[in-house]
């Protein structure tokens, strides 16, 4: 049912003015729109906080493996960082040409 026959129909059955269900109809639509947003807003706060601990977690696994002598951190980091540089390095590559 399309807006303007639910609007006539509601008007009909219920004796309201035409002008009167718009504006409620309007403001409903007002407020979906509104929970919309906040439901997205909030799946990106926690899908950030997620990553968010997830890295936390990973940087105290490495500490804890570094204080008690099971892997070099500086070594580790160094070269995760360098991998990850030469693949965002080759992807720029790709871009350009």
């Amino acid at each position: 049912m399309l807006r303007d026959e639910m609007a006539a129909e509601i008007s009909m059955r219920r004796d309201i003015p035409m002008e009167e269900v718009e504006e409620v109809l309007d403001e409903r639509e007002r407020i979906v729109e509104e929970e919309c947003k906040c439901k997205k807003r909030k799946k990106c706060i926690v899908g950030t906080l997620l990553i968010t601990f997830f890295l936390m977690g990973a940087a105290c696994a490495l500490y804890i493996l570094d204080k008690k002598e099971k892997i070099d951190m500086e070594l580790t980091i160094k070269k995760y960082v360098d991998k990850y540089t030469e693949k965002l390095r080759s992807l720029q590559a790709q871009l350009d040409k």
